[in-house]
């Protein structure tokens, strides 16, 4: 009897310990569901890229792509806490996918999903190599879309529903 139940505390604690595990990210995107129609998120997302070079906005499409920045993070947008050796090494680009969805009760809603496909330079006869984002700066453009989204609707609001 007490040989069944430390045996079955003992498999209690490594289940809890193996599920509060964290895993890695796999996915190589973020993405975020807003409520709002397509127009009005399109032109919060270009508010919160004002600080890149855009090398492609297609509306039509839901694309936009930035050029290409060099460093692991865009030093107009914010600054790292702890130092980077050798920034010169990353190189990046930032794309944006835009999707019109519905709710149940038939509101708009727009998916936002972005990829940052980051590179690492490895030697001359190598080249750039793919290397994975942290997602910080993912997060940090989405949720300036959210903020900007946030500020259009209580301005909107405030004037009495006048653009």
């Amino acid at each position: 009897m007490r040989k069944g139940l430390f045996l079955s505390g003992l498999l209690g604690w490594c289940f809890f310990f193996v599920s509060c595990a964290s895993t890695p990210r796999t996915e190589p995107f973020y993405t975020r569901i807003y409520e709002g129609n397509y127009d009005e998120v399109w032109l919060a997302s270009l508010r919160a890229l004002n600080d890149y070079p855009l090398k492609l906005s297609n509306k039509d499409g839901g694309r936009i792509e930035s050029e290409i920045v060099n460093g692991p993070y865009n030093d107009l947008l914010f600054t790292y806490p702890e130092p980077i050796e050798l920034p010169e090494r990353y190189r990046y680009t930032m794309k944006l996918n835009f999707a019109k969805l519905l709710s149940q009760d038939n509101s708009p809603l727009v998916r936002v999903r972005i990829i940052k496909d980051l590179e690492c330079f490895h030697d001359f006869y190598t080249g750039w190599l793919p290397y994975q984002s942290d997602g910080l700066e993912e997060k940090i453009i989405l949720y300036r879309i959210e903020n900007v989204l946030r500020m259009e609707k209580l301005l909107s609001q405030q004037n009495g529903g006048l653009p």
